[in-house]
C-alpha cells in the first residue's frame, strides 16, 4: 500500500496556524486569571464590612410582663440596640420602640429586659413568644423564647 503524500502548509498557512494557536493561549491564560482574580483578588478587596450577629444564651421570665435575655455579641462589630417587638401566637405584637438598649462591644455577654405593657398580652408558661431585637444599623434578631 502506498501512503499518500502529506500535505504541506503554505508559509501563509502556518503563520494563520501559530497566530490562532497564539491567540487561543493568551485567551486561556485570561479566562483563568479572571477566574482565579473573583475568588483571590490581586488588590487584596474590600476590608470585610461589619458584621452584626447576636445570639440567645438563656431566658428567664421574671414576671407575666418581664422577660430577661442574655444575649452575646458574635459579630465583628460592637451592636447598638435601638428597640424591640414582641409577638405572641395569635400574631399580636407589643412594640418597644421608645428603648434605647445598651451598646454591646464585640464576643460580650449581656443580659437585657423586655417589658411589656400586657394590654395586648401577657408571658404565660407553655406558651412561646418571638422576641425581635432591631439594631442601630437596622438589624433584626429573632428570638424564641418560651413563657
Amino acid at each position: 500500500m502506498e501512503e499518500s503524500p502529506k500535505r504541506q502548509w503554505s508559509p501563509g498557512e502556518h503563520e494563520a496556524a501559530v497566530i490562532l494557536f497564539s491567540i487561543l493561549v493568551i485567551a486561556s491564560a485570561v479566562l483563568g486569571l479572571l477566574v482565579y482574580e473573583s475568588t483571590v483578588p490581586f488588590c487584596g478587596g474590600a476590608p470585610c464590612p461589619a458584621h452584626e450577629l447576636l445570639n440567645l444564651v438563656s431566658t428567664n421570665v421574671n414576671s407575666p410582663t418581664n422577660v430577661t435575655l442574655r444575649i452575646i455579641n458574635t459579630g465583628s462589630v460592637a451592636v447598638s440596640l435601638a428597640s424591640y417587638y414582641v409577638k405572641d401566637a395569635n400574631g399580636q405584637t407589643y412594640a418597644g420602640s421608645n428603648w434605647s438598649g445598651p451598646n454591646i462591644p464585640p464576643n460580650t455577654t449581656f443580659s437585657i429586659n423586655i417589658i411589656i405593657d400586657g394590654k395586648a398580652f401577657t408571658f404565660q408558661t407553655g406558651y412561646s413568644y418571638a422576641v425581635i431585637v432591631v439594631t442601630g444599623r437596622n438589624s433584626q434578631f429573632t428570638f424564641t423564647i418560651a413563657g
